[in-house]
């Protein structure tokens, strides 16, 4: 529920703004202002669906003209932008810069986040419009995410051409005063390279959260750099962390990472790792009473969610501490199989979720796991669900 503009071939449209708020909001000031702060929350632009529409920075201003300082959440959607002829790239131009004039009205705005289509489409004005209120301390949670990838989850994708949304992110990363405001940051891009990877590592040690998803890709980034240790700067502050479909993130190299970041709570591990990675064997016997390992150095995470992992993912993964454990793997078989080995595994757990199984499979292999988990005092709930079909 929020003020949202919609971009069409004529003029900009303000919309969201229940009506049964409207209403409510004539019984008093104070309602009103209430239900001002709810109906105009989230400020939308969408021209995701559109080509190289013209649009007017009065238009745009006419539209918050009213609401700026009511909008906490900006989502920009941008769509693919038509190369020729000239005139349109002037259009683009003059679009890019109207969205930066709006983000920049919205004074009070915490998050904003930006879809783009078209990584080569010029967006310097709506960066720059951002990397101010970021600096200024005023944006502090950042989303960059590619439409394509969030619409088809194939495995590979052109990274050529993603030039924009990289320049925006080397330029918050660049900038100290916005690495030491920014407090979340989610990525879903075709490619980080290099550069990119180690600033990330190093800079913004002010991160509450982040999340990567599908930027570290096997043959873009040298085999060592993302999860060498010596790389990661401390964070004390970063308790979230999540990484999907990242093919760098072996199981084995989380150990280290999750020892390296001590305060983190929250760890998500989803469909990493690539099929060439040879399987490492699973720690010893009594592994778990060495002094350096993870339960002896570190306290438990709250949550360890792992979605998509082979037998030797799961018992690699197993040395890390956790309160509650979430397994997204359809293979109840394997879950069960890897719990009966050894009752070392996840250490410091007392719950673990499962997806929902049918009744014929448990009957016949939840009876295993249920006597493990009874065994070792872990709730054993099949409530889980799957993040990243």
């Amino acid at each position: 529920m929020g003020a949202q503009c919609s971009i069409t071939n004529d003029l900009v449209l303000s919309t969201g703004s229940c009506a049964a708020l409207n209403t409510l909001g004539l019984v008093s000031r104070g309602f009103y202002d209430i239900c001002r702060f709810v109906a105009f929350h989230e400020l939308e632009i969408d021209h995701s669906q559109k080509k190289d529409d013209p649009s007017l920075t009065k238009a745009f201003e006419k539209t918050v003209e009213l609401v700026p300082n009511y909008v906490k959440v900006i989502k920009v959607h941008l769509g693919r932008r038509s190369k020729p002829p000239h005139t349109r790239e002037l259009q683009w131009k003059a679009l890019v810069k109207d969205i930066a004039t709006v983000i920049g009205l919205c004074k009070h705005t915490e998050t904003i986040s930006l879809y783009y289509s078209d990584g080569e489409a010029d967006i310097t004005d709506i960066g720059n419009q951002i990397l101010t209120m970021i600096e200024d301390g005023t944006v502090r949670n950042i989303g960059i995410y590619s439409a394509d990838i969030l619409q088809d989850n194939r495995s590979t994708w052109d990274i050529s051409c993603i030039d924009q949304p990289k320049s925006l992110l080397h330029s918050i990363l660049m900038s100290l005063k916005a690495c030491e405001q920014l407090r979340r940051l989610d990525i879903v891009m075709e490619h980080i390279d290099i550069e990119l990877m180690q600033l990330l590592q190093r800079r913004p040690t002010s991160l509450h959260t982040l999340t990567i998803r599908r930027a570290m890709r096997l043959f873009h980034i040298r085999p060592f750099l993302p999860f060498h240790m010596n790389d990661w700067a401390l964070n004390s502050n970063l308790t979230r962390l999540t990484l999907v479909y990242c093919q760098m993130a072996y199981a084995d190299l989380m150990i280290p990472l999750i020892g390296h970041f001590y305060f983190l709570e929250e760890f998500t591990w989803a469909h990493c790792g690539h099929w060439w990675r040879s399987s490492k064997s699973p720690p010893p016997s009594g592994w778990s009473k060495e002094a350096n390992t993870l339960p002896n150095v570190r306290p438990p995470l709250k949550l360890l969610h792992i979605e998509d992992a082979s037998s030797w993912e799961l018992e690699i993964m197993g040395q890390i501490p956790a309160e509650r454990v979430i397994i997204s793997d359809r293979d109840e078989e394997k879950i069960a199989k890897v719990f009966t080995r050894t009752d070392e595994i996840f250490p410091s757990t007392n719950a673990l979720h499962i997806l929902p199984g049918a009744p014929d499979y448990i009957a016949h292999f939840g009876s295993l796991l249920e006597v493990v988990c009874r065994r070792r005092m872990i709730r054993l709930l099949r409530d889980a669900r799957v993040l990243f079909p």
